[in-house]
């Protein structure tokens, strides 16, 4: 039989189908980032972290799709590579921001207020770039880029170690770690564009958001197994937490240091299970944040009423097992300190 010819697929089309497929995968990761931080914004259960990845993948969406148009189109206008450009200026911040608040959240601690001077730091930097714009300092650009490299580097080295210090690896985590080292494989991928090609910082991110995608639904998954018992509906489940917060108030079991979701669940007379997916789903707090809700009003009320009693014994006499536990509930329940929320409740 003769051989194929080659000729059967010109090498014009085949060079076309290549860029066409370059490009799709390119755009890819930018895509389905914008499509994942639209469904993190629009969650019932809002929480600081999943805002912060939402943005986070907004700015890393944008900073790839301008890196995709610009390598198929050269001469792109100069004002959309400054938008790609500014975006570096926030990826580096965001990556922190959501692996602090994604800790604190885990620990049940404060997340604080510092967190607005590193937005503040970039809204700033950007907002340079607006007065300076692109088209008309492109030299000072040209200087800077290597610049946003390290401010972003430094970012991730302050979220490394925070990750370091956490020592956190778990199932649990996986979503965290991944979104991590994905900022530094984005990062890597656009300081070696110089030996490798500028297209490639675009492609990594349509691997590793698809990374992140799968880790997102498997951590998802994983939450439906821990729940294997059939969800409530409405009526049984605001049964259920009417019944919990009669149980907490009328027997004060938050004022038991060692209370745990087993003790809780036995005094309703339900599963753990249920009764931890319907604190979770329907009230959309933690067992820890539900716990200390109740206790920190307690505490609340020891600081007015009580005047005599220190902090530690407050402490103690709410439910705590320790004054730095105490202090980090209160601070994150009612934003202030118990010295704080003490002195200006005095008459």
């Amino acid at each position: 039989m003769p051989m194929l010819q080659c000729q059967q697929f010109p090498p014009g089309c085949v060079d076309m189908l290549s860029k066409q497929l370059l490009f799709l995968f390119s755009a890819l990761g930018a895509i389905n980032g914008l499509l994942l931080a639209c469904y993190l914004f629009s969650r019932r259960t809002q929480r600081l972290a999943n805002c912060m990845l939402g943005a986070l993948l907004v700015a890393i969406g944008v900073r790839t799709g301008k890196s995709t148009f610009y390598y198929f189109n050269p001469d792109l206008a100069v004002e959309f590579l400054q938008v790609g450009m500014s975006a570096c200026l926030l990826i580096g911040p965001l990556t922190y921001l959501y692996v602090h608040c994604y800790l604190a959240d885990l620990k049940q601690s404060a997340i604080g207020k510092h967190w607005r001077w590193h937005v503040m730091l970039a809204v700033f930097l950007v907002g340079l770039g607006i007065v300076f714009p692109y088209s008309s300092y492109p030299y000072i650009w040209h200087h800077v880029m290597g610049g946003i490299h390290i401010y972003w580097f430094t970012y991730l080295l302050l979220a490394g170690r925070e990750l370091w210090l956490a020592r956190v690896f778990s199932r649990q985590t996986i979503l965290l770690h991944s979104v991590y080292f994905s900022s530094v494989l984005i990062l890597a991928a656009y300081v070696s564009t110089p030996i490798t090609s500028y297209i490639v910082g675009a492609l990594s991110f349509t691997f590793s958001i698809h990374v992140t995608i799968l880790t997102f639904f498997l951590q998802a998954e994983a939450k439906k197994d821990k729940y294997q018992n059939r969800k409530l509906d409405d009526m049984e489940a605001h049964a259920l937490i009417s019944s919990l917060d009669e149980v907490m108030r009328g027997q004060q079991l938050y004022l038991n240091p060692n209370l745990n979701l087993a003790l809780l669940a036995k005094k309703v007379g339900n599963l753990q299970t249920t009764v931890s997916q319907v604190i979770n789903d329907n009230l959309g707090k933690s067992f820890n944040q539900y716990i200390n809700e109740f206790r920190i009003q307690h505490a609340k009320d020891l600081l007015q009423r009580e005047s005599h009693l220190n902090m530690e014994l407050v402490a103690e006499r709410s439910g705590f097992n320790s004054n730095s536990t105490f202090f980090a509930a209160f601070k994150k329940v009612t934003g202030q300190t118990p010295a704080s929320f003490r002195a200006g409740a005095a008459p």
